[in-house]
């Protein structure tokens, strides 16, 4: 039951295939309030792909809408306005699939009026599930074990998304003098580590001795327990744990399922020995074969299909301002080893002549009016196409970095060296999640989403990537 992560949760799925399912059903009706029956769209041999063809092309059209983006919480009327628009852009798509080939045709006159009824399903359908969401439904019940910064930053990335499948029903701190007093001592007050409005959102009951453990787990009809204790050495309660697990209550780690809920891993809370063991950073030759033949075949395609894209802003450069139209500058490759990256060159010429290397802003004084329009675009990341042509990039991974900046984060962040086992891309699973940010914070948190890649890493999550990085080139968002 994953809420965030490279593979889309079971929930959004089962949603997106019942609203895909109402889209279809909207069609069917469409033909019957217009013809006064189905049979002539049900008779035809191979019909289905028809009907087939109107969830595919509005699906596509409410993913670049961002309407599958179920985590920010957003008015209802927002959803009203986004999916009229989309319904209008995708049957606006569809007519002209129908007029270039007509043998897909519904029939006459269907069209406007499937418009109409499938809206309405819809904005039911995400009415209906809202709704569900909010009254937490579908919600798994979950206890957490600790009273720490782990504890915390779960409960503050559950509480931060609206698509939240878990409901935490108690919190049972593990640590202090609650786990081991000895017999006859007094109780002593639960002491709450967590702000008010958090225990007071999520309803918690705070227990510090875990003799309760599998009682508490009965009375509130516990779903799964999460073990994120910052220190689990002689505080882990065993034998309480093994009692709920033969009980038939999955129990995960801490680590583990923030993972799972945020998409990313908490690299200065993690010890070498989750990595290790922790399931994935799998690879294979046949998955290396597949990822390298597709980063041939797209940085080809897209350096001839790009060619007279290029040729325009090669010149736009050049009329702005003075200097070199593409630039190289040095970079860490994977397993550390250096090479040139190419760009379009979007700052004055010998930007860092005075500062030296430095890291980039957001809105840097050094970057041309050309260059700040490019940036938007991405579109000074074209010659990197090369880069993946040489085999020094991949199109998805992480972004390579300056030599003096791996030196100085690899000093200071814990298992930053382990992002280089990776060949860096011209996008990742960071840029994509995280942000503009230009600091050893912003460095920390992209670190989070880049280790996470790796671990999980596959030709299906690429891809996935690769499509949230044209939306957000159309579109705007994400990291830089």
């Amino acid at each position: 039951m994953l809420i965030s992560s490279g593979r889309p949760s079971p929930y959004i799925i089962a949603f997106v295939l019942g609203e895909s399912l109402l889209m279809i059903v909207g069609a069917v009706l469409a033909v019957y309030f217009r013809l006064g029956t189905t049979a002539e769209i049900l008779t035809f041999r191979y019909s289905w792909y028809r009907l087939l063809l109107v969830p595919v092309v509005l699906q596509v059209t409410f993913y670049y809408s961002d309407l599958h983006n179920f985590r920010i919480s957003r008015p209802f009327i927002w959803t009203v306005a986004r999916v009229t628009q989309s319904m209008a852009v995708g049957t606006l798509v569809l007519a002209v699939i129908y007029y270039f080939l007509p043998r897909l045709l519904l029939g006459r006159g269907i069209l406007f009026l499937s418009f109409i009824i499938t809206t309405l399903l819809v904005l039911i359908w995400r009415g209906m599930y809202r709704w569900a969401l909010q009254q937490r439904f579908l919600a798994a019940r979950l206890l957490i074990l600790g009273g720490g910064s782990l504890s915390d930053s779960i409960i503050e990335e559950l509480i931060s998304r609206s698509d939240n499948i878990y409901n935490v029903v108690g919190i049972m701190d593990l640590s202090g003098r609650g786990f081991n007093r000895r017999a006859g001592d007094k109780q002593p007050e639960p002491e709450v580590n967590l702000s008010e409005q958090w225990a007071s959102l999520l309803r918690a009951e705070l227990r510090h001795d875990p003799e309760e453990l599998v009682g508490l787990v009965r009375y509130l009809e516990v779903d799964m327990v999460v073990a994120a204790m910052d220190e689990k050495r002689g505080r882990m309660p065993m034998k309480e744990l093994l009692e709920i697990r033969m009980l038939g209550v999955p129990i995960i780690t801490g680590e583990d399922f923030y993972e799972q809920i945020a998409g990313r891993i908490l690299a200065d809370r993690i010890r070498p020995g989750w990595l290790i063991f922790s399931p994935g950073f799998t690879t294979s030759r046949m998955r290396n074969f597949t990822k390298r033949a597709m980063d041939v075949s797209i940085s080809l395609f897209g350096l001839i299909l790009s060619l007279p894209l290029s040729l325009l802003v090669a010149l736009a450069i050049k009329i702005d301002s003075k200097g070199p139209v593409i630039y190289s500058q040095e970079r860490t490759g994977q397993h550390g080893k250096a090479f040139k990256v190419l760009k379009f060159r979007s700052m004055v010429s010998d930007a860092e002549k005075q500062s030296g290397p430095v890291w980039a802003e957001e809105d840097d004084p050094r970057i041309t009016r050309v260059g700040r329009c490019i940036r938007k675009l991405r579109l000074d990341e074209i010659p990197q196409m090369y880069n993946v042509l040489k085999g020094e990039m991949s199109f998805v991974g992480p972004r390579p970095e300056r030599p003096n900046f791996v030196r100085q984060l690899s000093k200071e962040l814990p298992y930053y060296q382990e992002r280089l086992k990776a060949k860096p891309g011209i996008t990742g699973w960071a840029q994509i999640c995280y942000p503009y940010g230009s600091s050893v914070n912003a460095a920390l948190e992209k670190l989070n989403y880049d280790l996470y890649y790796i671990k999980h890493s596959s030709i299906s999550m690429d891809m996935t990537i690769l499509l949230q990085t044209i939306k957000i080139i159309i579109f705007g968002g994400g990291g830089r």
